[in-house]
């Protein structure tokens, strides 16, 4: 089977969210099922200086633009410690800027033509390279709009559309004047339910044209059909039934592993945990906190966004007389100057307001406890990372969280809370605390983390599975 996978961000060549994690580790398992998996992406500034040495293997593709011809030319390099080739669609104009979607902040005004121009290069180029897939794999909005083409033009590829997350905000909304940039025919009933409140969505259209459709857990996906949750996208959803599935995300254990982690400040793994003490000690210093090896400490890496529940962790900072707290993230300038402040007024709090690859696998690390108290979570690598680090996730039961966390059980890996209220979230923080004091469950729970296995062997299957289908379907007839 060939399948070539579209994606805006792939790691460690561009990344903005975990979106970029997937695509980067994902296509490696689907390799070792012996699919031909090769993937394309835009050629951004930040990724030409982190590609290394790239092949140039087209020189000049025409790309026809809804009333414009321009063309690209086309790179490849390999995913690090694979044979996997990536390609790159260089455009200058489009693509050579400092930002990925946008400048800090904010959104480039000309990013529906950016994206469509990638969606018909990314067409024209598996052309010109005579490399026909069976299923093109779209992962997110910014992807969409090659389901739309495939469909209008009738092409034979297969198209599965990968949602990893289908909030308000992360599904490519814009005024429908967009129509005419992106070169859709507002009249054409497909292109009509891609519209909602009178403007077009570019994540409705990945549902409306694609063959297949998948979330990024089983939870997210049931979730989606509850308009309560999910808004008007749950009808979308609903309409396309047994179209749309839900298959977990997991993570590359060779990257994220506490014996082979040149960033922590000592290596050690389930057979020997004193180590971990010392990294501890270190990430107390990293964030100015007392160096106690005793108290509890909950670890925080994350957007800094109301989605991710820091209003009832808020809440609670007035109990961190019984426990240390660490946050590392960007995002909201209000909750920002909150946790700032917070750590001038708590002793035991500490707040680092950046992105830091080193930090964050220090707070993996370090951390006793690894909190994710989430409004909603389509499928979260937070807590599969501190399992693999033996660090012990509090969360709340929604989403991937839900499907990966467990509280009761002989394979209890964490704790788990159900109503999103401060209240709730102290009774699990109290539980866990609880924990920590009884030593005989404490080493428990970490054995149990230690045992915990996310890697992408399972999930890769599956999707080799949705592949398949989409194929099928492709082959007896249109899509919905």
């Amino acid at each position: 089977m060939k399948v070539l996978l579209a994606s805006a961000e792939i790691d460690p060549f561009a990344k903005v969210g975990g979106l970029a994690d997937v695509a980067g580790s994902l296509p490696k398992a689907l390799a070792d099922l012996g699919i031909d998996i090769r993937l394309i992406m835009p050629k951004y500034r930040v990724a030409a200086s982190r590609a290394g040495d790239m092949q140039r293997v087209l020189e000049a593709v025409p790309v026809l633009m809804p009333s414009f011809e321009t063309g690209c030319a086309v790179d490849m390099a390999y995913l690090p410690d694979s044979r996997v080739p990536v390609y790159f669609i260089e455009h200058n104009d489009y693509f050579d800027r400092e930002g990925i979607y946008g400048p800090p902040g904010g959104a480039y005004p000309d990013n529906p033509q950016r994206l469509s121009f990638f969606c018909r290069a990314a067409l024209a180029v598996i052309e010109a390279l005579d490399f026909h897939p069976d299923v093109i794999h779209l992962n997110d909005w910014h992807t969409s709009l090659i389901a739309a083409y495939c469909r209008l033009r009738e092409l034979p590829y297969a198209t599965v559309f990968t949602a990893h997350n289908l909030g308000s905000a992360y599904q490519g909304t814009f005024p429908k004047d967009i129509l005419s940039t992106v070169g859709l025919d507002p009249g054409d009933q497909r292109v009509a339910a891609a519209g909602v409140n009178g403007q077009f969505n570019l994540a409705r259209a990945g549902i409306v044209f694609a063959d297949m459709i998948n979330t990024v857990s089983e939870t997210y996906a049931q979730e989606l059909r509850d308009a309560d949750t999910a808004g008007e996208i749950a009808q979308l959803i609903v309409q396309r039934g047994d179209d749309v599935w839900g298959i977990i995300n997991g993570i590359d254990y060779d990257l994220w592993s506490p014996r082979n982690d040149s960033h922590i400040a000592a290596a050690y793994d389930a057979g020997d945990l004193a180590p971990k003490a010392t990294c501890k000690a270190d990430l107390q210093s990293e964030f100015g906190l007392p160096q106690d090896p005793d108290i509890p400490l909950i670890g925080m890496v994350t957007r800094i966004d109301a989605q991710k529940g820091l209003d009832l962790v808020a809440d609670i900072l007035d109990q961190t007389d019984h426990f240390q707290l660490v946050l590392l993230g960007t995002g909201d300038t209000h909750l920002e100057s909150l946790y700032l402040e917070a750590a001038r007024m708590y002793e035991n709090v500490g707040a680092r307001l950046e992105f830091s690859n080193t930090l964050a696998r220090k707070t993996y690390a370090g951390a006793d406890f690894f909190l994710m108290p989430s409004r909603y979570e389509p499928c979260g690598l937070g807590q599969m990372i501190a399992l693999a680090y033996g660090t012990i996730p509090i969360v709340r039961r929604t989403g991937g969280l839900a499907d990966t966390i467990r509280e009761t059980g002989t394979d209890a890996n964490g704790f788990v809370f159900d109503e999103y209220s401060s209240s709730a979230l102290q009774a699990a923080v109290d539980r866990a605390l609880q924990a920590y004091a009884d030593k005989k469950r404490w080493q428990e729970l970490i054995a149990n983390a230690f045992a915990s296995d996310y890697s992408w062997a399972a999930s890769a299957k599956r999707y080799k599975a949705l592949y398949e289908a989409a194929a099928q379907k492709r082959s007896t007839g249109p899509s919905q």
